[in-house]
């Protein structure tokens, strides 16, 4: 019987032929250590720290810092939901991760209303304004930040703020002032800094040093903070406090928006005073789909869940359960591998804004598809690069029974472009400078939220006490990702919920940028077909396959046997060290049968799962 997540639930001891073996490799394993356990040993993560691992009835609330996790269960405690709680998390985010997210950025949440059984997805993620700059388009990639593009022409319209206000207004049950007061004490009191701040502080002063304000900040007397100092944001504190005295007109009107256009269009940018007022969040369904019986619902276009949809498609075919774990089962790795592949190149060369432009996100989601795609699994030589298929056909087959049961992403409205679909997909050059968090009540109701400036800081561009985004830079590629006005790039976000029986089981998401989708398919693989506990789900070593060169990254604890064909196929394989950033970080709540909650954080970031 193929385990889920609300049974059988084993640790990483459990997957190893025998549990007494010493956790050590010699001879021609080489870089590649014989079995996971010795990534733990390595990094002392064999045993969470407290705040890692949760179980509670009440609530959790799983995210990349702990003082903000902190903010969340004080709004369960409080009376308040998960949305409360995921609002109140992600502000508190903005001021302790000033590097990943904030105010002058945007992102996107699934959420799931147990009372009324509603599932919505809300895009916040940052759009292009009324005149867009389409000399970026003409851009080099080896020109993006090069002296003669400022840091304010990257951004663009933010949209966190109206992002996290509409969700709450709508779902919330607490107070805006409730729900803001810990992110504007964090602010106005200040905190510690935790050395992976420190960190990037130290690597990032060029950045830092655009704007006289956050040079200030950051190196006072001009050195950089160290972890251990007190980092106080006394004007990022009072944006927070406009915000919550007079919702979202004390950020996208009057002062702080004057301030915000002043400095952005100083820079080159664009951007108007209309442009900030006039941004709304989008609401829409999630794209549903099936896997091992339970349904799964997660971010559609412009976002990234489609890869996790067609990557499960194919991967139910194979019995995982019947096969070792990935990390020393040559079947279940290479499985692993290709679909994740497909699954990427298709939604490299497809996803976009689906407003005003045809994107088959639901055909791409089909199981149908996923039997044509089939063909390219499990191939003797891997081709160098994928071409994206074609998913039209199945943009409005019969689609999947299980998803009637709630409203979804529907098929699009927009006919099929006359383009060929053109790639947009590196690999290497992505980076994951973004946070996540999970939360999930007593009640069943659960958010999923992600949200990014882009890179660490944005680049640089500063007003009103906060970053803003880059997110200008993620135009171009595909058809349905071009600039215009009004339009959202797409990103790589996918936060996903997944559900059995009408109830929530499962919360997850992760930064990482190309990352974060494989981090959720491997995720859900590990939860659902080997019944793992999440704390071992966010251990588990994880892979990443490129789309337009035969690369496939790894962290250090999958067996040599495990890789070996992996090589014979014709992939490069690359070893990174265990719990690297680069591969995410994982935020887990899952819901036992009997209502117990646990929730995970991943090792590889510096967050907690607290609840109560």
């Amino acid at each position: 019987r193929t385990p889920t997540v609300s049974a059988g639930i084993m640790s990483a001891s459990d997957l190893l032929p025998n549990r007494r073996l010493p956790c050590h490799a010699t001879g021609a394993i080489g870089a590649l250590m014989l079995w996971t356990c010795v990534a733990f040993e390595v990094h002392g993560q064999a045993v969470p720290r407290p705040e890692q691992r949760v179980v509670a009835r009440g609530g959790v609330v799983a995210a990349a810092h702990p003082r903000a996790a902190e903010a969340g269960v004080a709004m369960l405690q409080a009376g308040g939901n998960a949305v409360d709680a995921a609002v109140a998390t992600a502000f508190a985010l903005g001021v302790l991760e000033p590097m990943m997210a904030g105010v002058g950025g945007g992102g996107a949440m699934t959420l799931w209303m147990a009372g009324t059984r509603e599932a919505w997805h809300v895009d916040f993620y940052a759009s292009a304004g009324g005149e867009p700059d389409y000399a970026l388009d003409d851009l080099a990639a080896e020109e993006v930040g090069d002296s003669l593009v400022t840091p304010e022409q990257w951004a663009a319209v933010p949209g966190t703020v109206a992002g996290l206000l509409a969700a709450h207004e709508r779902f919330g049950r607490l107070s805006r002032e409730q729900v803001m007061r810990p992110a504007i004490r964090l602010a106005r009191d200040g905190f510690v800094v935790r050395p992976f701040l420190a960190q990037v502080i130290g690597e990032t002063r060029a950045k830092l040093s655009h704007s006289p304000g956050a040079a200030a900040l950051f190196y006072p007397e001009g050195e950089a903070l160290q972890a251990g100092d007190r980092l106080v944001q006394q004007g990022l504190a009072a944006t927070l406090e406009r915000i919550a005295q007079l919702g979202r007109d004390g950020f996208y009107r009057g002062p702080v928006a004057e301030a915000v256009v002043g400095t952005l269009r100083a820079g080159g940018n664009s951007i108007t005073l209309g442009d900030l007022s006039g941004y709304e969040a989008r609401w829409r369904r999630p794209l549903c789909g099936t896997y091992r019986g339970h349904l799964v619902l997660t971010a559609p276009p412009p976002l990234a869940g489609v890869q996790v949809l067609e990557a499960l498609n194919l991967l139910a075919s194979e019995d995982f359960s019947a096969l070792g774990p990935p990390t020393r089962d040559p079947v279940a790795l290479g499985t692993l591998v290709d679909a994740i592949r497909i699954a990427r190149a298709d939604a490299g060369g497809w996803i976009g804004d689906p407003r005003d432009a045809g994107v088959p996100a639901v055909g791409l989601a089909s199981p149908a598809y996923a039997v044509e795609r089939s063909a390219l699994m499990a191939l003797r030589q891997v081709p160098d690069s994928l071409a994206p298929g074609d998913p039209w056909d199945e943009e409005h087959g019969p689609g999947v029974a299980a998803c009637r049961a709630v409203d979804h992403f529907p098929p699009t409205a927009h006919p099929r472009p006359e383009e060929e679909p053109r790639r947009l997909d590196g690999g290497a050059a992505e980076e994951g400078e973004t946070t996540h968090l999970s939360v999930m009540d007593g009640a069943g109701n659960a958010v999923s939220l992600t949200f990014t400036l882009g890179a660490y800081f944005g680049y640089g561009a500063y007003a009103a006490g906060a970053f803003f985004n880059d997110a200008n830079e993620n135009f171009g590629g595909p058809w349905a990702n071009h600039r215009g006005p009004y339009r959202t790039p797409r990103t790589q976000t996918t936060p996903t919920l997944v559900l059995h029986d009408g109830r929530v089981k499962m919360v997850v998401g992760s930064p990482g940028g190309g990352r974060i989708a494989p981090a959720i398919i491997q995720a859900i693989v590990y939860a659902l077909d080997y019944g793992l506990d999440p704390w071992t789900v966010v251990h588990m070593p994880r892979v990443y396959p490129f789309t337009d060169e035969p690369v496939v990254r790894l962290e250090v604890g999958f067996t040599a046997e495990a890789v070996a064909p992996l090589r014979d196929r014709g992939y490069d394989v690359e070893v990174l060290l265990p719990y690297d950033r680069y591969f995410g970080g994982l935020h887990i709540v899952v819901a036992l049968d009997d209502g117990t909650l646990i929730g995970a954080a991943d090792p590889r970031r510096d967050g907690a799962a607290l609840g109560y």
